[in-house]
């Protein structure tokens, strides 16, 4: 449908925005399109005319829900994923040409925008006061963010099983690392939006509320305001965060030793964290739903597991024993919970999201709960630290008799990254090195001169899209340099 059609009968439904329309096309010097409208408008806009058409006309509300699915949500999904870092570099480690590129990221564009279009429904049918919020670019962003994770995951297990017998590129890093990079690190998830500021801001007045009602235990409450500063209590100082050892000071804690009142701290705190959730989960749901979906049962701790999942004992130490998983479905396919649980848990938050671990800077803690190794084989490792590579752990594991074989610990999500010094050590940067350098490599002279030109290089792929080199001078190069940022 042409643009000037699309705007015109979104206009006739919604004869209010002729204002912003003519200010947009005037900012352009042309008739805008129809998500360039809906860019300008913004999600409380967006919302409150969902809200509106579908009180009068449910057939023009139906129409204004695709109009938003197709020219707000999946041209804007199609530019974030466009840009997304992951998804980029996965698709140049496996040489895609640009126009598939160009065709799988429209094709997970137009299923997240399918996807989204279900959940603004389902916002909208529960009336929820803050259902703009999934018209927010940072919520839309962090959707998208799963999706390339959920993506990159899925095709990497697809290929560890299609391919589980060919040798593939030795220097290919696990993109399941790649993609599991710290989500808050990504500068959409470091600002609080104001919708996460409203929920705060109602979390608070809730716990103040549950301190003032008669017959609830004060005490664990009173932990829990010290140890995260909030200033609800006499004692406590809002911003001022304080420890255990400080907490069983300032409430007097009973105990006869100090370990003992630090332990009774630790269960006072638990027990109020517990009475947290309890109360979100019961008058704060969209709070919850919205902050619980974030324990990755392959990392999370015994207490995670325990208080914030409401797994027992027994069903903490099967999960612990079969990680790592690659979806919520393995739990019952491994033995782990049962069917009637599974529900359970994913409502309180549970994922199943598979993450590398690193064996030179992970804890010691999650070489026993995640890779598998004893307490004992994994304080000799983390002593034992740095190793250059895979071949160099395995044999010493060998060696020191911890385990008969790594497989089950690389399975579980074992991966060895050489720390900077020894791979700048070992290879030379093709982003600095002189053309004497370059051309030990085994590159000839034409193409040294191209990468002097051409560089820094950000990746692999980058490299040899500007520069031809022949497979034997390729592989060498691959083998002996590396791109040093």
């Amino acid at each position: 449908m042409p643009s000037q059609i699309q705007i015109d009968e979104i206009i006739e439904i919604m004869p209010e925005w002729r204002p912003v329309r003519d200010s947009v096309k005037a900012s352009l010097n042309r008739e805008p399109q129809a998500h360039e409208l809906f860019e300008r408008l913004g999600a409380k806009a967006l919302i409150n005319a969902a809200v509106q058409l579908g009180k009068k006309d449910d057939k023009a509300g139906q129409f204004y829900i695709k109009q938003l699915r197709d020219h707000y949500y999946q041209p804007l999904i199609a530019r974030m994923l466009n840009s997304n870092q992951n998804l980029k570099r996965f698709f140049i480690q496996r040489h895609m040409a640009a126009d598939w590129q160009k065709d799988q990221t429209l094709s997970m564009s137009q299923d997240l925008a399918v996807k989204m279009e279900g959940v603004l429904k389902k916002h909208l049918a529960s009336g929820t006061e803050d259902g703009f919020k999934v018209l927010l670019p940072a919520y839309i962003q962090r959707t998208v963010h799963n999706a390339v994770v959920d993506h990159v995951k899925s095709e990497w297990q697809w290929e560890k099983e299609t391919l589980q017998d060919l040798s593939l590129d030795p220097d290919m890093e696990d993109p399941r690392s790649l993609a599991s990079a710290d989500r808050e690190q990504i500068p959409e998830n470091q600002m609080l939006s104001r919708e996460q500021v409203t929920e705060l801001n109602k979390l608070r007045r809730e716990l103040e509320a549950m301190l003032r009602e008669p017959g609830v235990v004060r005490e664990p409450l009173m932990v829990v305001d010290l140890m995260f500063g909030l200033g609800l209590t006499p004692k406590s100082k809002l911003g001022q965060e304080l420890t255990m050892r400080e907490v069983t000071v300032a409430l007097d804690l009973p105990g006869e030793t100090q370990a003992r009142k630090i332990a009774r701290c630790q269960v006072l705190l638990d027990k109020g964290l517990d009475m947290i959730r309890q109360r979100v989960r019961a008058k704060m749901p969209e709070v919850a739903s919205s902050w619980q979906a974030d324990i990755n049962v392959n990392t999370a701790s015994r207490r995670e597991l325990t208080h914030q999942l409401n797994l027992t004992e027994g069903e903490v130490d099967r999960l612990i024993a079969e990680r790592q998983y690659y979806s919520m479905q393995e739990l019952i396919d491994k033995g782990v919970i049962k069917l009637a649980k599974l529900q359970s848990i994913v409502s309180n938050g549970a994922v199943a999201a598979f993450v590398p671990v690193e064996i030179n800077s992970c804890t010691t803690r999650d070489m026993i709960d995640i890779l598998g190794f004893t307490k004992d084989a994994a304080q000799k490792i983390t002593a034992s630290r740095p190793f250059a590579d895979l071949k160099s752990f395995t044999s010493y594991i060998v060696a020191n008799n911890l385990a008969k074989t790594i497989d089950a610990a690389i399975d579980r999500g074992l991966v060895v990254k050489p720390p900077v010094s020894a791979q700048a050590g070992k290879k030379v940067d093709v982003n600095q090195a002189p053309v004497e350098q370059l051309l030990a490599l085994g590159i000839d002279a034409g193409s040294a001169q191209l990468i002097l030109r051409g560089r820094p290089f950000a990746t692999w792929g980058e490299l040899e899209d500007f520069v031809s080199l022949d497979e034997a001078s390729w592989q060498k190069l691959r083998q002996n340099a590396c791109l040093m940022a």
